[in-house]
């Protein structure tokens, strides 16, 4: 098996080079690009009905598509992006309008209501707290689920007969993307390991709205789009969270188990923004807000950024991006929520990064307590065992600094003084 994936890498990365100098010549010649990124190219694939069905209000409102074809403008004008970045955009794009179709289509074909999600947990901290981490341990308990990195890209296969027989197509292909990845860039795993059929982020499902978290860190023009993300209504962000539910509670029915009577673990830092929306579609939902010194947390995201970028994106940019969108770090978000709505604290746990990762286990307790949950012996020694096999810095330490991004400890902690405070964050 490791020789035919060596050798499908292989012919992987000769397609590439054939494809960049096929780009270069459009380029030069034509004034083409090899993937042109309109609405042309991405639509041509698909019949006519497939189209109406695509643009139809019979999942959401119409607004989607108009963040689609913003940030699609955004790339396309972006002459600094890789021939890579390009293709691995037009890849992702058709995805995602596919995934809506396939949604449409499944809809019919099953009961949702079989599906209700009960007390769902968010783990909502600012990006590089410790959230993949906690995600991961908390998934250990068989009373427990997450949404998986294949189901999350595309939440539903359409092809259930290989599903049936064990051969998802999607893990496959994922599975090979994911290994061409860590392959080019061997940091990725030492930052941000991700395997096709371990927990994720579920901002992926936002995708199939038209709201985009990391793709708008990997072009140095989204200025435009970012401004149409902050334009979104309460009303329209409770709808992108209907929709949310709706693809979770498909995932979970794909699975043809008992999943969807676990307690759903959700982890993202653009929850945090929207917890407004979270309670109006998710009303008995619970919070664990995971917690570190800012400078530290920011300085991890811009070299995660940078790593993962496909363009000739400046450092100080990445660095500008990472402070001002909240999407990265909602701690001031999180902050002006529960100020407001006091009432609400009961649905929180504050969660100290370096205690989390100094005591797992106490922090783990600290969290069940919280929620009235029982840790079982059973789940308790499986998260054990995940920590004795999953040790911190097991792929090599990610190292990081503020100074290459432009940004320094003094107008972090302004920005987020209050925040710091509130929490009595030790920096």
């Amino acid at each position: 098996m490791s020789l035919l994936s060596d050798f499908l890498i292989f012919c992987y990365y000769c397609c590439y080079c054939a494809i960049i100098l096929l780009d270069w010549l459009l380029h030069v010649v034509l004034g083409r690009r090899f993937t042109p990124l309109t609405e042309d190219s991405l639509l041509r694939d698909l019949s006519l009905n497939d189209r109406r069905l695509l643009l139809s209000d019979s999942l959401t409102g119409r607004w989607w598509y108009q963040g689609f074809t913003h940030l699609l403008k955004c790339y396309r004008e972006d002459d600094t992006c890789s021939v890579d970045g390009r293709m691995g955009i037009e890849r992702r794009l058709k995805e995602i309008l596919n995934n809506r179709l396939a949604i449409s289509r499944r809809l019919p074909t099953v009961d949702l209501t079989k599906c209700p999600i009960k007390e769902p947990i968010f783990i909502i901290g600012p990006m590089r707290t410790g959230t993949t981490y906690l995600q991961n341990l908390l998934y250990q308990d068989p009373r427990n689920t997450s949404p998986l990195f294949y189901e999350l890209m595309c939440p539903v296969e359409e092809n259930t007969d290989a599903v049936n027989a064990g051969k998802d197509p999607r893990v496959l292909m994922f599975s090979f993307f994911l290994d061409v990845a860590l392959r080019g860039k061997r940091m990725f795993r030492n930052i941000h390991n991700v395997q096709a059929k371990s927990p994720h982020e579920c901002f992926h499902l936002f995708d199939n709205m038209g709201i985009f978290k990391f793709y708008q860190g990997v072009i140095g023009n989204t200025g435009p789009y970012r401004d149409w993300v902050r334009a979104r209504t309460k009303e329209e962000m409770v709808e992108a969270y209907r929709f949310h539910r709706l693809q979770l509670q498909l995932i979970l029915l794909a699975r043809n188990s008992a999943d969807h009577e676990q307690h759903v673990i959700l982890k993202d830092s653009i929850h945090g923004v929207y917890l407004d929306a979270i309670l109006a579609v998710y009303p008995d939902a619970m919070f664990i807000h995971t917690y570190r010194n800012p400078c530290k947390s920011l300085a991890s995201v811009c070299s995660v950024v940078q790593h993962f970028t496909f363009c000739a994106y400046d450092p100080k940019d990445i660095g500008r991006d990472a402070l001002d969108n909240p999407v990265f770090h909602a701690g001031n978000e999180i902050l002006e929520f529960r100020k407001n709505h006091p009432d609400q604290e009961h649905r929180f746990v504050d969660i100290d990064y370096e205690h989390l990762v100094r005591a797992p286990i106490d922090t783990v307790r600290q969290i069940y307590d919280k929620f009235g949950l029982d840790l079982s012996e059973q789940a308790e020694a499986k998260m054990k065992e995940y920590l004795k096999e999953n040790p911190q810095n097991k792929y090599g330490r990610h190292h990081y600094d503020l100074e290459p991004y432009g940004l320094n400890e003094e107008e972090i902690f302004e920005k987020f003084r209050d925040y710091i405070e509130y929490f009595n964050i030790q920096c």
